[in-house]
């Protein structure tokens, strides 16, 4: 298959974010007298930040949502990208594929956290969670990237770390590639159309 257009998740697929993003929400939660291990909040990294709220029954979850996207921000000049990420990203875009963002996060959080980091805030496609009223597993996002740019399914491809960012392509009809340099060792990517170990191979496609 050749594709056109590649979308990428974010955190833990372009950028090395999961871990602190777990660490800051253990923290603010237990200010709230919650006490849940890292590793189960950090398996739900992928998640956006209201629906791990609700799915954990944690209130009140306005309230600790804008306290979560204020506290992680002073770790922002933390985050990088994986290796290979910059230069995959820039001869994907001198071999004429379109690259864009599907992400779990807000534009909020995106132009916060995320300003050193403008091959991801300035591209053309970004789809963040507050366009759609249904997140990843569902396919609505990518539905509405594919939507609002004219792209053709079976030309296009999705890249994430997580079980949700695949159940989300696969919803949305369209091929996947597991990101395996950010995900959790024990995923199950079996059913992924491509299972990448760098990003790199995504240039084989």
């Amino acid at each position: 298959m050749t594709y056109k257009t590649i979308l990428f998740d974010v955190d833990n697929t372009l950028i090395d974010s999961a871990s602190i993003a777990a660490n800051v929400f253990h923290d603010v939660i237990a200010t709230y007298g919650v006490d849940i291990p890292v590793q189960q909040l950090r398996n739900l990294v992928g998640l956006p930040t209201d629906k791990i709220l609700e799915q954990l029954q944690i209130e009140p979850a306005a309230e600790i949502a804008a306290n979560y996207v204020k506290k992680i921000s002073a770790y922002k000049d933390n985050l990088h990208f994986f290796d290979g990420i910059q230069t995959t990203w820039k001869r994907l875009k001198n071999n004429g594929i379109d690259t864009g963002i599907v992400t779990s996060r807000t534009m909020a959080e995106v132009k916060s956290d995320l300003a050193n980091f403008p091959e991801i805030t300035h591209s053309k496609i970004i789809v963040t969670a507050d366009k759609t009223s249904e997140h990843k597993p569902s396919g609505a996002p990518l539905e509405f990237a594919m939507k609002q740019n004219g792209l053709v399914k079976n030309e296009t491809i999705y890249v994430g770390d997580t079980v949700y960012d695949m159940q989300a392509a696969f919803d949305a009809k369209i091929d996947f590639a597991s990101a395996t340099w950010g995900a959790l060792p024990n995923a199950d990517f079996s059913e992924a159309t491509y299972q990448l170990e760098h990003p790199y191979e995504l240039l084989n496609l």
